[in-house]
């Protein structure tokens, strides 16, 4: 059986959990606009390191300030949902952000994703084909393959959960580590693709996606020999590179691969800022914190402008 998708409504949507995000949510809540802070993947700070001569602090523990953050944006009412975005709509009005199983609608967006991934992390081919035959998201696309083979890519306990959903939505799988070890699932996951028509290959390394206007051909690496394969799409499970999704929705990135944008924090997108690493700025925790206090006034300006 397909997942049910939950809708969100909110007026400000944060994508993004660190000191940029955060402290757009505290601002953007303060004001009285309701906010929801998308917290994605955890921000460089919860790794646990001295963080030193942030202001008020000479020296603070990264996860502390980084929970003080978090504490004062649900003070001020803000919410905060666990997940990763998965496609974006930033064009419209509204706004829409897709997660795995949660459809967010927003009135204005405030982008604070952290630093892009590195295109090195690329499969080749993978950013090309993206929307045409590549997806990063089993709920949102899956459906779209039933009955018809298709290569899931990935290596931890939420790929083999995405996994286990396109099984569930008729599509034949060949499940593939992407790299050259073995599997990092849990046990009990496992067991239950065992108990399904997946096709699991461990320590099988995806070396080039194929294709003009769709995907035509996966080339891959086992135990050093080359072999094709031709599915109908490719899932890619690991994380995310959000810069491919917001090229894709029209934003305007510098040479950098960073979200432009003015002194605002305002970017091409009506209705849509960014802050903190995102845009390569600072790169400081107290910088980013501030582009996403500046991007939460201009979005709550922006609303009140539109009424």
């Amino acid at each position: 059986m397909d997942k049910r998708i939950e809708n969100i409504t909110t007026e400000i949507l944060v994508v993004g959990g660190g000191p940029a995000g955060m402290t757009a949510g505290i601002y953007g809540a303060r004001s009285g606009k309701k906010t929801t802070i998308l917290e994605g993947k955890s921000s460089r700070l919860s790794i646990g390191y001295d963080l030193e001569n942030y202001p008020g602090f000479i020296k603070i523990d990264s996860r502390e300030l980084l929970g003080k953050f978090r504490e004062h944006a649900l003070y001020f009412g803000a919410e905060i949902l666990k997940g990763d975005a998965l496609d974006f709509n930033l064009a419209s009005d509204p706004k829409f952000v897709t997660m795995r199983d949660t459809l967010i609608q927003a009135r204005a967006v405030i982008l604070a994703s952290g630093r892009p991934i590195s295109k090195s992390r690329l499969i080749p081919g993978e950013e090309r084909l993206l929307g045409m035959g590549v997806s990063y998201c089993a709920t949102c696309d899956g459906p779209l393959y039933r009955n018809r083979m298709v290569l899931a890519v990935g290596n931890t306990d939420e790929a083999a959960e995405d996994v286990l959903a396109l099984d569930q939505m008729g599509c034949s799988v060949l499940w593939v580590s992407g790299d050259d070890k073995d599997w990092q699932v849990k046990r009990e996951l496992m067991e239950k693709i065992e108990r399904t028509k997946v096709v699991p290959q461990p320590k099988t390394r995806v070396r080039e996606i194929v294709g003009e206007q769709k995907v035509e051909k996966v080339e891959v690496e086992v135990s050093g020999e080359i072999r094709e394969l031709e599915p109908a799409g490719v899932f890619v499970f690991r994380d995310i590179p959000t810069d491919s999704f917001y090229t894709k929705s029209g934003l305007e990135l510098d040479h950098r691969r960073c979200v432009s944008v003015d002194r605002f924090q305002r970017t091409n997108l009506e209705g849509v800022f960014a802050s903190g690493d995102i845009t390569c700025g600072g790169m400081q925790v107290i910088s980013a914190a501030g582009e996403g206090c500046v991007a939460a006034m201009r979005a709550v300006s922006y609303l009140r402008k539109k009424g």
